[in-house]
């Protein structure tokens, strides 16, 4: 009864997806058609070996047919697939319809046939971190695995080499410095490309399998949302915007609107991460101890250990929830990037445009109204003149021309340690200050 319920399950999960049957369509014998589209990362990877698995347990299914169109991705994903294919034991034939590029061509040279069609490429498998080629032992590594997976199939290794090192030139095919990527026609006549097809129904004929019933695979909600939210594209600006996030509601006293934007942008990050399998909550945890650790070296300036040790931690973080070192080194860089030029630009503008003064809590509590002050001594501070005692930036402290040390905050300025300040007013808990025109103080002086 329950082998009965789950064959029933697993025939309404997959209706949607099913074209219309042929007219000699066997049922006894299946074709498993997945797709390998876009960015090739951990969503795609556990798409892939969940119905790997699957078609191993049904028995039935003759064929796997990988319909690729990528660009690449990620080289741990691609490497975890490739363990997959090679434990699958059903014969998996990639089907180059548009490209097959970078990581897409690694898992083509793992398959047991390749097919093409008119106009596909195939090639162009370079390791970079970034815009830079990264070292020779990364892509060495990279290109004898291409050769040993092109030996393994009967093709040539050093064409399989050619893809992945500028440096190999292959007299006829590749001139130096240049890497290798092959048209449909060309990988055919190299005997790199097992079949040239017009469509997936001539590749089923081609392999005699025109009479089984093909299926498509689907991929599980979460598969498709960490696909999308762990993607080359995604994550980065995701952890980007999420950090830029906390330090503007650290640095704007106000509604909480950037602290709960924050959270989400940064939930969706980790989430993603420990959804695909490549982050566990200790990377979430570190990341939360460091950017409290920031926040204090923005409170403390001078010393440099809480920054020093928030930036380790934040950085532990990030290469605990990313899948290898190239992407850890990317989004890095690309964090720290949005952080050092995004956020004075964004308060330079939301300064001209008033933007955080919207967002502020202007709200004069008044005993008139019934609530009483938290810190009744705030009003007598008001137009009060000292130094900055810290970089305000814009939290720090003040001292005041009577020796009294005050926390304030500007309104977005960055104010250099030991310049003049005045007390302009309060807002919520938090005395408000502003440079000293420089020629104001002089008039003091005399």
């Amino acid at each position: 009864m329950k082998k009965f319920l789950s064959v029933l399950l697993l025939c309404l999960l997959t209706l949607n997806f099913v074209p219309p049957a042929q007219a000699s369509a066997s049922p006894e014998t299946e074709v498993l058609v997945l797709e390998v589209n876009d960015e090739i990362n951990d969503g795609m990877r556990d798409y892939l070996i969940r119905h790997f698995e699957q078609a191993k347990e049904k028995g039935n299914v003759a064929a796997i047919i990988l319909q690729m169109d990528t660009p690449g991705g990620q080289v741990s994903s691609a490497g975890d697939i490739k363990r997959a294919m090679y434990d699958c034991e059903i014969p998996i034939i990639t089907l180059v319809e548009h490209q097959g590029l970078s990581a897409g061509s690694y898992l083509a040279l793992a398959s047991d046939k390749i097919a093409m069609m008119p106009g596909s490429t195939i090639g162009d498998a370079e390791v970079r971190i970034g815009s830079e080629k990264a070292d020779e032992k990364y892509i060495s590594a990279w290109r004898e695995e291409f050769a040993a997976m092109a030996e393994l199939n009967g093709r040539d290794p050093q064409i399989a080499r050619a893809f992945v090192d500028s440096d190999i030139e292959i007299p006829g095919i590749i001139d130096k410095d240049k890497l290798l990527v092959l048209t449909a026609n060309r990988a055919y006549e190299l005997g790199f490309c097992d079949y040239l097809v017009d469509s997936q129904e001539e590749l089923l004929a081609d392999l005699g399998l025109e009479g089984a019933e093909v299926v498509y695979g689907q991929y599980s909600t979460g598969e498709r949302i960490a696909r999308v939210l762990t993607s080359s594209t995604i994550a980065p600006i995701l952890l980007s915007g999420g950090v830029i996030c906390l330090f503007i509601e650290f640095l704007t006293p106000g509604t909480g609107i950037f602290l709960i934007l924050g959270m989400i942008l940064l939930g969706l990050y980790f989430g993603g991460s420990v959804l695909a399998g490549m982050a566990t909550w200790i990377a979430v945890l570190l990341f939360v101890v460091g950017v409290i650790l920031c926040l204090i070296e923005l409170l403390m300036p001078g010393f440099g250990i809480f920054g020093i040790g928030g930036l380790l931690a934040i950085v532990a973080s990030i290469f605990l929830s990313t899948p290898d070192i190239y992407t850890a080194v990317k989004y890095t860089a690309i964090m720290l990037i949005a952080l050092v030029v995004l956020l004075p630009i964004l308060f330079k503008f939301a300064k001209k445009r008033k933007f955080f003064d919207k967002l502020m809590v202007k709200n004069e509590l008044t005993t008139e109204e019934g609530y009483v002050s938290r810190n009744p001594k705030l009003n007598e501070y008001v137009n009060a003149t000292g130094k900055a005692l810290s970089v305000l930036r814009p939290a720090g402290t003040m001292l005041t021309d009577d020796g009294e040390r005050l926390d304030v905050v500007t309104k977005g300025d960055f104010i250099e340690q030991g310049e003049r300040i005045q007390v302009v007013g309060i807002e919520g808990t938090w005395l408000i200050v502003q440079k000293i025109d420089e020629r104001e103080t002089k008039e003091e002086n005399k």
